[in-house]
């Protein structure tokens, strides 16, 4: 490998373009970087995850603070009384949220520099990281997040403005509204008594409610798109947008042993013989080969080192394409969409293959996707006369079973293929060949499973933070039902089904965002790498409609059934603080 640094980089490729053409690779240092994009979808997705717990945060933090205030409301109107001014009250409040703020940070700074490296250590061991300025990066982004909790905090305690003395008087409550409570009517309503209540509330204080959907939302969301990337790259339906042709099982063995001399004939002996031995054995089955090359490929002025595709075992319309008909024949030729806009180059239009042999003319009757190459290629017709020491690399040997087994009866076939062939360096299915391709869905799988406790973690703070300031605040309220015989337990259904309908809300709102959300955020990643189409999720059934729901269902209904149980301290003699 050559490296080499220059200022004019369209001067120097000129200059050593016999070098780039005869090169097995050839690129750019954003091109090495772009390598690497699958590794960094592990850093988007980490990215995305701190985000929405930074949002969750602060949906938090505006918690904490209302429901401050909520309690505090007697000493805020006297301090109004003895005319103290709003803004000094603020102040007051920034002040503690500022030493706050500043020792969360400080604790998080420093733990940023173990946790980045406990993550560099976990990296596959391709990626070369470099590290220059974290520390100067973190400090930044630190200084930062402390700006922007207090912008927050100071929009938060706005409230501070609307509380009088008179409010230190009556409970914290002017008891006065000027409007109707909802739309609903407990005359008219077949429900009983706490759902009514619990339901009511919900729709007569939608901001409130809504802004705990939303936390819920958020992280419920990056729960089922995680669960739809990972169910989809492990199902083994991508292999038509690596450019491959369906396969029940992958052999990895030394292929490129047979390309010296006569490369091509000897291939089709090692294929032909193992479809021998499999169908000795039980398991008759066709055994395909995709070989590529790296040759030089020009239409008109644009020339380009192209990887070409050419399948042993195969025909080419056993692969999928996007535009047009597959090559025909021998002089025909199918490209990808990023090598005919590099050549400009379209369907019906003739490019030159430069081979050992001589140049080949080829006609593009087709355009195909493939992420495998950066989304370059070329694929030839199976007849096409190339030779094979010129081959630059073999994916795996793909076995499609012809007498459509099961998937039980695949893993089955996969041991005894094992055995059979102790040689082989790996012996996969198709969704575990796609996940190797894809290289990271193990990471983002764990990544998923940390999303799942931070979630309930969350769910469950949130749940239990509101609630208590819901309790705080309906103190008289309580006091009443309790005064006119209402019991305990009652009030406990009637607190918990409020969390148990936002709960339900927040499941019905994510579940019809999940697709949509996964297409926004996952399809541009597998875009850049030469997916020409938006991909066809897999959904894992028991994840999306059961399990992550439950999560949040189960943290909001049962922190919200406990912290409810506080009520029981409220008598029906704190009725007498009602104004």
């Amino acid at each position: 490998m050559v490296y080499i640094r220059a200022s004019d980089i369209e001067k120097l490729i000129s200059e050593i373009k016999p070098l780039i053409d005869s090169a097995f690779y050839a690129g750019d240092k954003a091109l090495v970087k772009f390598s690497y994009v699958f590794d960094m979808m592990v850093v988007g997705v980490l990215l995305v995850v701190s985000l929405v717990l930074v949002a969750v945060a602060l949906v938090i933090l505006r918690f904490t603070i209302a429901f401050t205030l909520s309690e505090e409301f007697r000493e805020i109107g006297v301090m109004k009384a003895i005319g103290i001014r709003s803004l000094k009250i603020r102040g007051l409040y920034l002040v503690k949220y500022a030493a706050l703020s500043v020792i969360g940070t400080v604790a998080g700074l420093a733990l940023s520099f173990p946790f980045g490296e406990l993550l560099v250590s976990a990296a596959p061991s391709s990626i070369i990281i470099s590290n220059q300025n974290a520390a100067v990066s973190n400090v930044i982004c630190a200084g930062c997040m402390v700006g922007v909790i207090m912008l927050f905090c100071y929009s938060c305690t706005g409230k501070v403005g609307k509380m009088s003395p008179i409010d230190a008087v009556r409970n914290g409550q002017t008891g006065e509204r000027f409007r109707k409570k909802s739309m609903m009517s407990l005359g008219k309503s077949k429900l009983p008594a706490a759902p009514f209540l619990a339901l009511n509330d919900c729709l007569s204080s939608p901001k409130r409610f809504g802004i705990i959907t939303f936390a819920f939302f958020l992280c419920l969301s990056l729960l089922l798109v995680l669960s739809t990337t990972v169910s989809t790259a492990k199902g083994g339906t991508l292999f038509s947008i690596f450019g491959l042709a369906d396969f029940d099982i992958s052999a990895k063995g030394e292929v490129m042993e047979l390309m010296p001399e006569n490369g091509h004939e000897k291939l089709k002996e090692y294929l032909l013989d193992m479809e021998e031995t499999l169908a000795r054995n039980g398991m008759p089955a066709r055994c395909m080969q995709e070989m590529t090359f790296r040759l030089p490929v020009s239409h008109g002025e644009n020339e380009s080192g192209i990887t070409i595709y050419q399948g042993t075992g195969t025909t080419v319309d056993m692969y999928e394409y996007i535009e047009g008909t597959p090559p025909q024949s021998v002089g025909e030729a199918a490209l990808t969409r990023l090598s005919a806009d590099r050549l400009k180059a379209d369907i019906g239009d003739t490019i030159t293959m430069k081979t050992i042999d001589g140049d080949k003319e080829l006609m593009i009757t087709a355009i195909f996707q493939s992420m495998s190459n950066m989304g370059e290629g070329v694929r030839l017709h199976e007849d096409e006369e190339i030779d094979y020491i010129q081959a630059q690399s073999a994916l795996f040997t793909q076995i499609k079973f012809t007498d459509a087994p099961d998937q039980k009866e695949i893993a089955r076939r996969k041991e005894k293929i094992r055995k059979l062939y102790p040689e082989l360096d790996d012996v996969s299915n198709r969704a575990e060949s796609i996940s190797t391709l894809l290289k990271v869905v193990d990471t983002i799988d764990a990544v998923k499973q940390m999303v799942v406790v931070l979630t309930f973690i969350l769910a469950v703070l949130i749940t239990m933070l509101m609630e208590r300031s819901f309790i705080v605040k309906e103190q008289g309220e309580t006091a009443l039902m309790k005064a006119i015989g209402i019991r305990n337990g009652k009030i406990y259904a009637y607190h918990t089904l409020r969390f148990a309908f936002v709960g339900c809300m927040t499941v019905i709102a994510a579940e019809l965002f999940a697709l949509p959300l996964t297409h926004l955020f996952i399809d541009p990643i597998f875009r850049m790498m030469g997916s020409a189409r938006a991909l066809d999720y897999v959904i894992n059934p028991f994840e999306m409609f059961l399990a992550f729901p439950l999560v949040i269902l189960t943290a909001t209904a049962v922190s919200a059934f406990l912290t409810s149980l506080y009520t029981k301290t409220i008598t029906a003699l704190d009725t007498a603080n009602i104004e």
